[in-house]
């Protein structure tokens, strides 16, 4: 992790230099004082800004490479204030415009595609759960089917889990739970979490059950139960299929409390 006083650091390092130059400015013999102190600041703001912000943009190659190359340019443009490193630049006038216009095109270019890959990466996370890694309801608009079965979730007794052993067992219930969802989804099928204990997902036409049933055999000895809804739907009618099979998921619910009331009724019974 990038020191939080390096920035500070480096910004008194350039300042003391840029005001070294100044004061020996008669002696260096610098063409222009407003164009010194020009380029000296805008290179220690810049410096200032990228250190600053260097551990968020190591992960995009292309902004981190084009914020060196834009330091770069500056540094360029602040040394050719020295009469003497200008005097040997324009003898090569070729590569001095190389160094110069062409290094901030190049700079320009890799920031902007830079900014295209952060802001790709960032919608990306936008539709990404963030306890379970699952798709969020924002990913229902990207389904690749044109027809499909819709399953709608809902995990059992989940607030009594929270409530007896506490919300990070819950927690530890819904991530198991997200994780068999996602190894029983195949090319094109997704899952999705859509509320606190609530799961979507989407799977190729007619293969809802053999999905189902691929969940149940992986949680065959846990304590995790659930109920669900199935609508066998397209894209034009996702809506209401979301609608149709939370319906259909809740009387499951409510058929699945009625039959424990019953069990319990028989057992005591039967004592």
């Amino acid at each position: 992790m990038q020191n939080k006083t390096t920035p500070r650091i480096a910004v008194a390092i350039l300042s003391s230099l840029l005001a070294l130059c100044a004061f020996l400015y008669d002696v260096i013999g610098f063409e222009s004082a407003s164009d010194l102190w020009f380029e000296g600041l805008t290179l220690i703001l810049l410096v200032y800004i990228y250190l600053t912000a260097y551990q968020f943009l190591t992960p995009y190659a292309f902004l981190t490479a084009g914020g060196a190359l834009l330091l770069f340019n500056k540094a360029y443009d602040l040394l050719t204030e020295f009469p003497q490193i200008e005097y040997h630049a324009d003898k090569f006038e070729i590569i001095d415009t190389l160094l110069d216009d062409g290094s901030l095109f190049i700079a320009f270019l890799l920031i902007a595609i830079g900014i295209t890959h952060m802001m790709k990466r960032l919608a990306k996370q936008n539709m990404k759960d963030e306890l379970t890694n699952l798709y969020n309801r924002r990913k229902l608009s990207e389904i690749e089917l044109d027809a499909f079965d819709l399953i709608y979730f809902d995990l059992n007794d989940l607030k009594k889990v929270n409530d007896l052993k506490g919300h990070q067992v819950g927690d530890l219930m819904i991530i198991r739970f997200a994780q068999v969802l996602r190894n029983s989804c195949i090319k094109q099928e997704m899952a999705l979490r859509v509320g606190g204990d609530e799961f979507v997902v989407i799977t190729h036409k007619d293969r809802s059950m053999p999905f189902i049933n691929n969940v149940c055999k992986q949680l065959e000895n846990e304590q995790i139960s659930f109920a669900y809804g199935i609508k066998s739907t397209t894209r034009e009618g996702l809506e209401e299929a979301l609608i149709n099979s939370d319906k259909h998921m809740y009387e499951m619910k409510a058929q699945q409390k009625k039959n424990r009331q019953q069990h319990l009724v028989q057992q005591q019974t039967t004592y």
